[in-house]
């Protein structure tokens, strides 16, 4: 299995046609700012600039919900425990004070989370990410950094392909997942057998890749242009930014 057989096309949109270097420059800068927001209001306008790029970008709506709950999964924690745990004005729920200020904050957590999964899909839907990645050698991010999260997404489809051939293989031989010594052994030997296999792997891609003269350094072919328009998408969001973090910071009380 290639990487390129595992990358989904890219819709056209005005989104997938911004210079990749300009455009991931400028979504780090927005996952910085909407990472340090603390009031609700900044992360609500947030969310709602993530999911107009979302829109803009054309991307298939059920690959971007399927994705978008994972992130408000993440949240929810924070969501059910905050109204719970923080102080100030609220009100009782049976046996139980219900913070309002938890509750906001909570919302504030749970904004925060979508925009920033927003921002993240609109980086990932809207180009090859082996472009993504050139992006970031050019933008001079060391080559180690970016050689190592390329072949970490590679090899991260070919160790959840061999779990699943490896999985197959126990159910064909009558293996049931279950709370017992048995099922337990069985699924460590398992585990045990993937890292074990994915250690061979990795020594076979290193000598492979000595073979053909590696030496360390990220290397790539992909050409870059940029326009007056990918320097005006990236002032417009980086500035959309910092107004969202001055007015976090003076606006809300």
């Amino acid at each position: 299995m290639t990487l390129a057989a595992r990358e989904r096309p890219v819709p056209p949109s005005p989104l997938a046609r911004w210079d990749a270097r300009w455009k991931l420059a400028a979504v780090l800068i927005a996952v910085a700012g909407v990472a340090s927001l603390n009031h609700l209001p900044p992360a609500a306008v947030a969310l709602g600039i993530g999911l107009g790029l979302l829109a803009l970008a054309r991307l298939p709506g059920r690959w971007v919900r399927v994705r978008l709950a994972v992130f408000a999964v993440a949240a929810v924690p924070f969501l059910v425990v905050l109204p719970f745990t923080l102080d100030g004005p609220g009100r009782e729920v049976g046996p139980v004070r219900v913070s309002e200020r938890g509750v906001v904050s909570g919302l504030a957590v749970l904004c925060r989370s979508l925009a920033i999964g927003s921002l993240v899909l609109v980086l990932v839907g809207t180009a090859p990410l082996h472009r993504t990645f050139a992006a970031a050698a050019k933008l001079r991010v060391p080559g180690v950094l970016v050689l190592l999260a390329l072949l970490a997404y590679r090899y991260t489809f070919l160790l959840a392909d061999e779990l699943r051939r490896m999985r197959t293989a126990a159910r064909v031989r009558g293996f049931r997942p279950a709370a017992t010594r048995h099922g337990y052994r069985t699924v460590g030997h398992l585990a045990g057998a993937v890292l074990v296999r994915g250690a061979d792997r990795a020594d076979r891609v290193a000598e492979a890749m000595r073979c053909r003269g590696f030496d360390g350094r990220f290397h790539t072919v992909a050409g870059f242009r940029a326009t007056a328009a990918d320097v005006a998408g990236f002032v417009g969001l980086a500035a959309g930014t910092i107004a969202l973090v001055l007015w976090d910071r003076l606006g809300p009380s």
